[in-house]
């Protein structure tokens, strides 16, 4: 981990520069940045094989329906719990539109993950990106499931079993978070997804459930991160 001061409201780094903002040579990017790198190629490698999955529509090809198989689903933490976890890791590589898997890997990778990674190295913001997968994902997991029980009629707990949730949004989420401890105002960056989630609801129309998750990833990308530093 570098001793980057907090000088900055925006800690984030262009991919070709190091945490001084010195500019790296391609062999130090792929050293220093080898997550970011291991993840893109991974994630445009199965849109190249797979195509894009779907959130709903499993059956009308083998693509679709192999990529479903592998994305979280809600109701698989009662039905078959071993797919359950099985899926923590497998589904923050699928990705179900062009506007889906393009956020990610720009905002997402290209301008806060790498960023992360060329302050606090590759294996500690790879273990904040993926534990997002087995903290955030398993706590909505048990959220909705316990809400059915209570609320079976209620509309906002059914539609989180309807579908299937995947991508890489919620590991870039917690990173972001995670990012903000090294904000001269880490208060700036933590309001922000407010905003941006206010703006996915109202003009978007994005569900409820993702900004939800989006939101718990980030503080919890914040709270983790502070506990790492102390350490």
């Amino acid at each position: 981990m570098s001793n980057l001061e907090n000088n900055r409201i925006f800690p984030f780094v262009w991919p070709w520069k190091g945490f001084n903002n010195q500019s790296l040579t391609v062999n130090q990017i792929l050293s220093q940045k080898s997550f970011s790198i291991l993840y893109l190629i991974i994630i445009w490698s199965i849109i190249g094989i797979l195509g894009f999955a779907s959130t709903r529509n499993c059956e009308d090809t083998w693509q679709l329906a192999i990529q479903c198989d592998y994305a979280f689903w809600v109701k698989n933490l009662r039905e078959d719990p071993l797919i359950f976890v099985r899926n923590l890791f497998t589904t923050l590589f699928l990705h179900n539109s062009i506007d889906h898997i393009l956020f990610v890997s720009v905002l997402g990778f290209l301008l806060i993950v790498q960023s992360h990674e060329a302050i606090f190295g590759s294996k500690t913001t790879a273990l904040i990106f993926l534990s997002a997968y087995l903290t955030v994902a398993p706590f909505f997991g048990v959220f909705y499931s316990v809400g059915l029980d209570l609320f079976p009629d209620s509309r906002f707990i059914q539609f989180a079993f309807e579908r299937n949730w995947m991508g890489g949004s919620i590991g870039m989420f917690q990173v972001y978070g995670a990012l903000a401890t090294k904000s001269r105002k880490p208060w700036v960056l933590l309001i922000i997804p407010f905003i941006f989630e206010a703006f996915n609801l109202s003009v978007l129309g994005i569900d409820l459930h993702i900004s939800l998750m989006h939101l718990m990833a980030t503080f919890l990308g914040y709270g983790i991160s502070l506990w790492l530093v102390k350490k």
